[in-house]
């Protein structure tokens, strides 16, 4: 299909979608309190109903994708609309905690269906690479920029209407990008090459097998061995069969093993450490969720700079060279929260938006490898690809960051001898539970300061992680070859 002006309008249906589907992955982050005032789940239960949205996505991303290849992208893309739209309103409705986590997993159903066939039609739209890398650098910046801006928009919700609005903003959006793709979208045939339901099954238990060892609830190494196996089972076949679900020589191309990886650290960076600094600014630096949330606009503005540069880095520089100079913008700019920077307006924006900017860049540069290594008839595959790490990595986000934040809190939280072992407790929970752990106590200020103290703590530790990840990113992206 040759690219002409009718075919840029586009984006508008596909990024419309995709941008629902990002803000839901980090929406929560600042509305939390809101809902545990409301629904009172327990601690594990928090962490649950943010995660299981893209725990639930992850593994199924590589069936999904697949199935716009085989029965029609824009079929497949239109049902995950309705499938999306449908879960928000449940998600907005829902009475009780089991039934907005239920709501959420099929929240993460839609979003399966819609983002790997969202990236896969870039490469059906856009055939002409520097035309597709412009695409894929707006569509990118969108997922990015939408996982920033779900706490930005959520903290303006919350703040007017509570927490269930945050989901009840999808279902007009949702309604309006179906009529779009109805009538713009141009119907993709159905693919030629049958669909290996025994092999789908195998990738998507093998990543849920890793999505619950890296769960809130940590299914540790049963969960993971599991998955392992069945992903050693999914590759067995995958080499065996005529028609391959998932074209395994894509990993033996240059940059892609890489950008997979890239994917997958962005997104557990940008997500994990989105959540620990909406909580830092409003519990820490008592601001109001829609003030911390305008802090977080910092990244988002970056990220969507980073967006708009990366087409003309990547024509010049290339991709491998573009995606290590973005992990190495991240690890300087999360150094400074590590360093102790946390509590200077001007150190933290600069930081909040140096990592914006590296990250839409690493992760711009990683899309564009991986959707450019396929044919178009197989880029369901690679952007499924894409779309697990961008999952994956919320999900490894949210959990391995929250772990590694709740036990240094716990560990440097100094609770003072004169309060009772209930509000003790209460407050070891995490800072946002110390603050109603302090209400009415004598002792209330201190045990305050104490947990503030803590949580700036476990911030500057989850910082100094992503910071070392960012850099052995960076120089073992330095040493591989260049990716074309």
């Amino acid at each position: 299909m040759a690219v002409t002006v009718r075919t840029w309008p586009l984006l508008t249906v596909l990024g419309a979608g995709l941008f629902l589907v990002a803000v839901d992955a980090t929406v929560l982050h600042v509305a939390l309190p809101d809902l545990v005032r409301q629904l009172r789940p327990s601690a594990a239960a928090q962490v649950w109903i943010v995660a299981i949205y893209p725990l639930t996505a992850a593994p199924l991303l590589l069936p999904c994708g697949t199935l716009g290849d085989r029965f029609g992208r824009r079929r497949v893309l239109v049902t995950g609309y309705a499938v999306f739209g449908a879960a928000s309103l449940a998600c907005a409705l829902a009475p009780n905690v089991p039934a907005l986590l239920a709501a959420r997993a099929v929240l993460g159903v839609g979003g399966a269906l819609i983002m790997p066939v969202t990236m896969s039609l870039l490469r059906e739209l856009f055939p002409d690479r520097r035309a597709r890398r412009t695409a894929i650098a707006v569509c990118s910046g969108i997922a990015g920029t939408g996982s920033v801006f779900g706490p930005v928009l959520g903290g303006v919700l919350v703040e007017a209407w509570g927490w269930r609005a945050t989901f009840l903003v999808n279902p007009p959006v949702i309604l309006a990008a179906v009529v779009a793709a109805l009538r713009r979208l141009p119907r993709s045939p159905p693919g030629r090459r049958p669909w290996d339901a025994l092999s789908a099954l195998l990738a998507a238990g093998g990543v849920l097998g890793i999505a619950a060892a890296i769960g809130p609830s940590g299914g540790g190494f049963a969960a993971g061995a599991a998955g392992c196996v069945l992903l050693g089972l999914f590759v067995r076949r995958q080499r065996r069969a005529e028609s391959p679900l998932l074209d395994l020589a894509l990993f033996r191309r240059p940059g892609v093993p890489a950008a997979a990886g890239g994917v997958l650290l962005v997104m557990s960076t940008l997500v994990g450490l989105g959540l620990l600094l909406a909580q830092y600014l409003q519990v820490v630096l008592g601001l109001s969720p829609t003030a911390a949330a305008a802090r977080l606009l910092l990244v988002l503005g970056a990220s969507a700079a980073g967006s708009v540069v990366a087409p003309a880095l990547l024509e010049r520089f290339g991709n491998a060279r573009v995606r290590t100079a973005g992990f190495a913008l991240a690890a300087a700019s999360l150094a400074v929260p590590a360093a102790g920077g946390l509590a200077s307006p001007w150190w933290l924006g600069g930081a909040l938006a140096g990592s914006g900017l590296g990250m839409a860049l690493a992760l711009t540069s990683s899309t564009d490898t991986l959707l450019t290594a396929t044919p178009a008839d197989r880029a369901g595959g690679a952007a499924a690809v894409e779309k697990t790490g961008y999952e994956l990595g919320a999900g490894l986000g949210t959990t391995a960051f929250g772990s590694l934040a709740a036990a240094v809190y716990t560990a440097r939280l100094v609770v003072p001898s004169t309060v009772p072992d209930a509000a003790a407790r209460l407050a070891s929970a995490g800072p946002a539970q110390a603050e109603a752990a302090a209400d009415g106590l004598a002792a209330g200020v201190e045990l305050l300061s104490a947990a503030r103290a803590a949580c700036t703590a476990s911030v500057e530790v989850a910082a100094a992680v992503a910071c070392g990840l960012f850099v052995a990113a960076a120089a073992l992206s330095a040493l591989k070859r260049p990716a074309v």
